[in-house]
């Protein structure tokens, strides 16, 4: 049966694998050792996947049986799970249909959302945060040999996307490599990518000469959009996770819960935590105190508000604890800090 409209494609692409509901039995007991993951990982896809570790300890994804006949493959990314730190012999074009996530390279956060495109070469050393239930993203895996024949003359063209190639698949370099790009609605990057994943998904008329064709006006219209200002650059990119995190917790202080966090940025709770304690040096609870006792000292400053009312303003209900955190983060009570007899800082 082909498929005919974005919305077949959509359901067929995001219907739940027999993993994923697997895994949603188990996911509260879900081991967080690296060693177990990758164990279970590899029970779970059946040995489809060829993983080796390197002399330094990080795994490489090899292409398998299916991908080497095929020279690509495309499949929707797993939800629920975390896919631990990796590097592969292939290049990977990453594409988020709807919702975001968090990639790693080398050791720092990438936010996908909806529209992003990632173009990762065969040296970069990535990972991911797992994807929750509204999240739908797409890996497309591309061999060596895809871009012999016909793609050899797009390759000769001197732009970002054949040089990108030319430096994972043919140089010596050991540089790790990625391009994101954001596909905007209603572009040609956009259709096509649309009509590559219509005629993929279409198994049982699949053409091989029109998936090609795709592939090639693909590359080509990356080529064109893509100038240097796309390159992102994964220092700004880390900086822009952490001020979204932190910009939360100071517009929601007031009642907020690892949970809701967790949902609104498509993280498991353990892994935002995990992340807020990484970028920040501390837990949520502790960056909590802190943005609130910082909006209280604001309050008792610059405001007429009672006491009272600043208790309920910083989201506190025990009056007793407030007066008993306030004065360890300040060393005096709120009623000396108001009058200006601060001690500590």
């Amino acid at each position: 049966m082909r498929l005919k409209s974005y919305d077949e494609l959509f359901e067929r692409i995001n219907t739940r694998t027999d993993i994923e509901e697997d895994l949603l039995q188990t996911l509260d007991r879900f081991p967080t050792d690296k060693n177990q993951i990758l164990e279970i990982l590899k029970k779970k896809y059946n040995e489809k996947i060829i993983m080796k570790k390197d002399e330094n300890g990080i795994v490489t994804s090899f292409p398998n049986n299916e991908v080497r006949k095929n020279k690509f493959v495309i499949k929707r990314k797993q939800k629920y799970i975390p896919i631990l730190e990796h590097k592969h012999e292939y290049i990977e074009i990453v594409y988020v249909l709807q919702g975001s996530f968090i990639q790693e390279i080398k050791g720092r956060q990438i936010q996908m959302n909806e529209g992003d495109l990632c173009i990762l070469d065969r040296n970069v050393v990535h990972s991911s945060l797992p994807l929750g239930e509204s999240d739908v993203v797409i890996n497309i895996i591309l061999t060596p040999e895809f871009f012999d024949g016909i793609f050899m003359y797009l390759l000769s063209d001197d732009n970002n996307i054949s040089n990108f190639v030319i430096n994972s698949l043919y140089s010596k370099s050991k540089s790790q490599n990625f391009l994101k790009h954001h596909v905007k609605e209603g572009t040609m990057i956009q259709k096509t990518l649309e009509n590559l994943l219509l005629e993929y998904y279409s198994t049982e008329l699949r053409s091989s000469t029109a998936i090609n064709g795709y592939f090639l006006i693909l590359f080509t219209e990356l080529s064109r959009e893509t100038t240097d200002r796309t390159k992102e650059h994964i220092n700004d990119e880390q900086h822009k996770v952490k001020e979204k995190i932190l910009k939360f917790i100071r517009d929601r202080y007031k009642d907020i819960n690892l949970n809701e966090m967790a949902d609104y940025f498509h993280f498991h709770p353990s892994y935002l935590s995990s992340l807020i304690k990484k970028e920040f040096g501390k837990n949520l609870k502790d960056l909590l105190l802190e943005v609130r006792m910082t909006e209280a000292s604001k309050l008792l400053k610059n405001t007429d508000m009672t006491i009272e009312n600043i208790v309920h303003e910083v989201g506190y209900t025990n009056y007793s604890h407030f007066y008993k955190v306030f004065k360890k983060t300040y060393g005096v009570t709120p009623n000396q800090y108001k009058k200006g007899e601060l001690k500590c800082k």
